[in-house]
């Protein structure tokens, strides 16, 4: 009998697994699919350059990275004129030689020296693109640092991102730089991957410009059902930059969040100022009160498109997608919290 109750133990114990999701028609076994998507230590080798040798260190790096990068970090990340090669050496002197930088240099590379466990869940989320989005091409993923300036960059196939935004919330050089509070909770290592993977997403899958506020809910919507798909051995919470007990908030408050905005006629206006308060960062949502966690527009979307794909289980991920008629994915989800 007790043998029984181990095994009985044993299968509950599974069930209960915290990263146990299943996405049911989505399941794909990863270790199938051969693909390979490297982080390229940009980080690390532009560190290593010599200050007294800069024009060396340099043209190194643009042999190595190729000059599409190179002047991707240097004109749009840290807003210097590559093209002007005297300025460019002369800035870049100083920027390496300056002891703040040297300092959050040093701390990247001591928290992200090794970003094996980052490497292995960007890889089966591409491997995952790639199954479900064969036509997609993969981008080439680096590491920088950027001295706190945006956390991702994107151009043509490459993705680069801030190691220097992903040093967890207790990191000194954040409140010297007035990073505001409600931002720290995300600056840690957690979310890189997702980030990187995010990215991707509001990339390849953009939609022309609108202020439509339905349309918006539910584009971003449709990113975070994807993601999830994409990452699901991820929490929710950690996908949507939630803390546990703003993951709750949402679920308790889901109801009334949405009564608020039928009452209030939101779902199909047009004001660009309701989009910037429903899901851009903020302390909390203001259209809706001040206990509630910032961008519940896009938590909100995120259970529409779930519950539109649950009422279509034939609708693939790609015609998911492509659908940009987002009056008649609202009307076909059933969506009634």
């Amino acid at each position: 009998m007790t043998h029984y109750k181990h095994l009985v133990f044993i299968f509950l114990a599974t069930l209960l697994l915290p990263g146990c999701k299943h996405h049911g028609r989505f399941d794909v076994d990863v270790d199938k699919i051969s693909l390979n998507v490297p982080i390229h230590r940009f980080d690390k080798d532009l560190n290593a350059v010599d200050p007294k040798h800069v024009a060396e260190g340099l043209n190194g790096l643009n042999l190595k990275y190729g000059s599409a990068y190179i002047n991707l970090y240097f004109n749009k990340i840290m807003q210097l004129n590559s093209d002007n090669n005297g300025q460019l050496m002369q800035m870049a002197t100083l920027f390496l030689k300056d002891t703040t930088v040297r300092s959050v240099f040093r701390e990247s590379l001591r928290q992200y020296a090794d970003i094996s466990d980052i490497q292995k869940k960007v890889t089966d989320a591409f491997k995952r693109i790639h199954y479900f989005f064969p036509e997609k091409k993969i981008p080439q993923l680096y590491l920088h640092v950027s001295m706190f300036n945006q956390s991702l960059v994107v151009d043509e196939n490459i993705i680069s991102l801030s190691v220097d935004n992903y040093l967890g919330a207790k990191y000194y050089g954040y409140k010297k730089a007035g990073v505001y509070d409600y931002l720290l909770y995300n600056m840690r290592r957690e979310k890189v991957a997702p980030d990187f993977v995010t990215a991707f997403l509001m990339t390849e899958f953009a939609q022309p410009y609108t202020d439509k506020f339905l349309d918006n809910m539910l584009f971003r919507g449709k990113v975070m059902f994807l993601l999830s798909v994409l990452m699901p051995d991820e929490q929710p919470e950690v996908l949507m930059g939630y803390t546990k007990t703003q993951m709750e908030w949402c679920k308790e408050n889901e109801k009334s969040m949405w009564l608020n905005i039928m009452d209030k006629r939101q779902l199909f206006s047009n004001d660009p100022m309701l989009s910037t308060t429903y899901f851009n960062d903020a302390p909390f949502t203001s259209a809706v009160s001040r206990e509630s966690p910032g961008r519940v527009g896009i938590w909100i979307g995120w259970q529409i498109i779930k519950q539109y794909m649950e009422h279509h289980p034939k609708v693939t991920l790609p015609e998911l997608m492509a659908n940009n008629n987002y009056q008649q994915i609202m009307e076909q989800s059933s969506y009634k919290p």
